[in-house]
This record gives structure tokens, sequence and C-alpha cells, in this order.
């Protein structure tokens, strides 16, 4: 899996360089959420939990880092990049958290992590509509003002 997050982090890299990032981000958000769906449906086999696991390690948080990265830069700049991508990473922690409780609550309440499983992938796939439908950053070329010439 860690090789398989090592190769999804570099594609994901080349294409933020060629194609709009927040594009990028929200399909892989609802190819993840295809990918769980695929799984949970068909039948369990030894080869279909490694290609489930090859293909949630090239997509998961490795994978979504230069995206991320790059979105925040074109966004906000270089200067506190560092100090906003660790936010990101405690906000994404914390919703890791909620999600953790959540599921053990479902278990709780009706015995199975199905239904958690559902929900967890519905959220993802509205994610990744809503992620390509808010648009993405204007290019910093497109926001710079013509210069105008001044006169004395």
């Amino acid at each position: 899996m860690k090789g398989a997050s090592s190769i999804g982090s570099l594609i994901t890299g080349w294409l933020g360089g060629r194609y709009p990032k927040h594009i990028l981000l929200g399909l892989l958000y609802i190819l993840r959420s295809v990918i769980i769906a695929a799984y949970f449906v068909l039948p369990p086999t030894p080869t279909s939990t490694l290609l489930f696991a090859a293909a949630m390690g090239m997509l998961w948080w490795p994978g979504l880092v230069p995206l991320i990265g790059g979105l925040v830069a074109e966004i906000f700049g270089t200067r506190y990049m560092a100090t906003l991508l660790g936010l990101s990473f405690v906000v994404h922690q914390a919703g890791s958290s909620l999600g953790a409780w959540g599921g053990g609550l479902i278990f709780d309440l009706y015995g199975s992590y199905g239904h958690a499983w559902q929900i967890g992938t519905l959220i993802g796939f509205a994610a990744g509509v809503v992620q390509i439908l808010a648009g993405g950053p204007t290019r910093r070329q497109d926001r710079m003002a013509a210069p105008v010439a001044v006169t004395t």
C-alpha cells in the first residue's frame, strides 16, 4: 500500500501541474467513493482485497497532498503555506476522529458497520461534487491589473 501511495503522489503531482487542481481533487474524492462502494458490493476475495488496498493506497492522503498544497499556494501564496497545510491536516484528523466515533455509534445502534460505510461513501461522493462545482482559484495573471501610465 505504501508503494501505491508513492505512485499516487507522483501521479497527482504531475496531473496537478497540467489540469485544474480543484477538479482533480473532486474526481479523486468521487473515485475513492466508487471504489469503496464497489468493494462492498462485490464478493470479497483475496484478489479484490489486494486491488482495493492498492487503489486506496494510490488515492488516499499522500495522493491528495500535491493537489492540496498546490491549491493552498495558488489561493494564499507560499508565505503561510506550512501553517495552512498544518491546519488542513488538523481539521482532517478531527474529521477522521468524528468519523471513527460515528462509525462506532452506528455499530452500537445497528450491530454492523454497513450503514457507516454507506454514509461515508455518500459523504465522499458529495464532497467530490462540491469540490468540482465550487470552482478553483483564478490564476494569478488573471488577478493582476494591467499597468497604468502615470502622468505628473
